[in-house]
């Protein structure tokens, strides 16, 4: 296994201060919503279009349905309520190169599976294998398998044998009455964690190949692999480096500080020129995402500097309520969106410079599960973009994205 990097107090240090910077920023609200509250309901309420597929008890059955005329609540009409077997670990959405109505969201349920959904949430393919337990998973394309050859693939974590697998899309074969997915892992490929089994995934690429960053379910541990074509059109890949978040910080003022319990690794989310980490009880890393260089903070956790009680809990402490706890990540150009599953609504973040927006709530789809977001046009009525977030047990949502944007004021912009 590589060495382990650890990050010194000093650098800790660094974050802390950078942390003042992003923490007295006031939120650029861009819309009459937003300047008026910035928490704006998004009520996903099911409608008859809803497919047979959608669960048969309603997702927002269990609140009474909120006052359409309410201040910052707005209805976006949801396109399905998948069901997956299992809670979804995770989720990632898969576009069509010719056919964008034949796009595919995928979700690694922890039964065992990566099941395929087309864009009315119903289930058309499932891809298991013996002892498998898929609990992330990410889609990278045009990955070049040898120089005459390149694919669309969805990478893998597998947490029953520590490694990774990769399936390749075959549009062309799937016209022809083959499965639209294939595995094509090579043989032999290496365990990532020679203590662990790995959790969430995150894949970019750049002029020097294409790599993942890996969580290590249960710590702040993340791995770099790099992905590499081998024989037969297969993939393999190799771990470059690994890297273990700070867990002993610092405060604004420079107080030493430990999180309230565990604080692992909850989702990841990269391109080319960035990685941004969610830590459990601690708050949004930005990294490079070759794990190289000191790791920023983007915003932390309301407990954040909290002293603990007796009892070993943590009530609030210096962060804010706009991020109780955070969950699952997803990018859209320009910004980042945060799962925050202490109350159920994903925050919104500018990029560059990093800077609160808002935050918004699909009722009846708690942020508990996986997050997926697209820009580009899918088959309708995903042609402004689509959005797929999990919930509670065991549905996710699929949710216009240009629908949900325009409330919020973010860009809608469907080029690739």
């Amino acid at each position: 296994m590589p060495a382990v990097r650890r990050l010194p107090i000093a650098g800790a240090v660094v974050v802390a201060v950078a942390l003042t910077v992003v923490l007295s920023t006031h939120a650029n609200l861009t819309t009459a919503e937003l300047r008026a509250d910035p928490e704006v309901d998004i009520v996903v309420a099911p409608t008859e279009e809803a497919p047979s597929a959608a669960p048969t008890r309603d997702p927002s059955a269990a609140q009474p349905p909120p006052d359409a005329s309410a201040p910052g609540q707005v209805y976006v009409r949801p396109a399905a309520f998948a069901k997956v077997t299992g809670s979804p670990a995770d989720v990632a959405i898969w576009r069509h190169p010719t056919d964008r109505r034949k796009s595919v969201v995928l979700g690694a349920a922890l039964d065992g599976g990566i099941a395929a959904y087309d864009l009315a949430g119903r289930r058309f393919l499932t891809l298991r294998g013996p002892g498998a337990r898929p609990t992330g998973v990410d889609v990278l394309y045009r990955f070049r398998f040898d120089p005459a050859w390149t694919n669309d693939i969805a990478v893998v974590t597998d947490g029953a044998t520590g490694r990774l697998r990769a399936m390749a899309f075959r549009p062309v074969a799937a016209g022809f009455g083959n499965p639209l997915i294939e595995e094509v892992t090579a043989p032999d490929v290496p365990v990532i964690f020679a203590d662990g089994m790995p959790r969430d995934i995150a894949v970019w690429q750049d002029g020097t190949g294409a790599y993942a960053v890996v969580a290590q379910d249960g710590t702040a541990r993340l791995a770099l692999v790099r992905l590499t074509p081998a024989p037969g059109r297969k993939v393999a890949y190799e771990v470059i480096r690994t890297l273990d978040l700070p867990t002993d910080l610092v405060t604004h003022d420079l107080t030493p500080w430990t999180p309230c319990g565990p604080a692992p690794v909850i989702g990841l989310v990269a391109d080319a020129s960035a990685l941004y980490v969610a830590q459990r009880g601690v708050g949004i890393w930005r990294l490079t995402p070759d794990l190289t260089g000191e790791p920023t903070f983007v915003d932390v956790v309301s407990q954040f500097g909290a002293t603990p009680a007796a009892d070993g809990t943590c009530g609030p402490g210096e962060g804010s309520d706009r991020l109780p706890d955070v969950g699952a990540l997803a990018l859209y150009p320009g910004h980042l969106l945060a799962a925050t599953p202490g109350n159920g609504r994903f925050a919104v973040y500018t990029r560059q410079p990093v800077q609160y927006v808002g935050k918004f709530r699909l009722v009846g789809v708690p942020a508990t599960g996986g997050l997926a977001v697209t820009n580009l046009a899918l088959g309708a009525p995903y042609g402004g973009g689509l959005l797929v977030a999990g919930g509670g047990g065991n549905t996710f949502a699929l949710v216009r994205w240009d629908g949900l944007a325009r409330r919020l004021g973010l860009p809608v912009d469907t080029r690739g």
